[in-house]
């Protein structure tokens, strides 16, 4: 008896973290994680062309073009940091910076 009443008190517990892990706000790369994983499945559907839920040698090479061509803009959208559409060389050393930390023997 006593150990279905801790059973049931794990049960009870494990389902309140799990309700409160549904109720915490998405974190940065929470989002980011979220938004490469819809941009991967929204590549897959749209390379397989014959739409059997798998690709064939063709249809890969199609989903890995889409998934670069994904990267790319991406990769721009970040250097773009007043979002002009344009990117200096200004904007692309603070992409750099941002991203890799500041590195020895670089300028001060």
């Amino acid at each position: 008896m006593q150990a279905i009443r801790w059973i049931a008190g794990a049960l009870v517990l494990a389902g309140a973290t799990v309700v409160a892990a549904q109720n915490t706000p998405n974190t940065p790369d929470d989002t980011m994680r979220q938004q490469r994983e819809a941009a991967r499945e929204q590549a897959f559907a749209q390379a397989d062309a014959d739409h059997n839920g798998a690709l064939n040698p063709q249809e890969f090479e199609t989903f890995k073009s889409l998934m670069s061509q994904l990267r790319k803009q991406s990769w721009f959208a970040r250097a773009d940091a007043n979002g002009d559409g344009q990117v200096t060389l200004d904007e692309l050393r603070a992409a750099h910076m941002g991203k890799h930390g500041c590195h020895k023997g670089g300028q001060s």
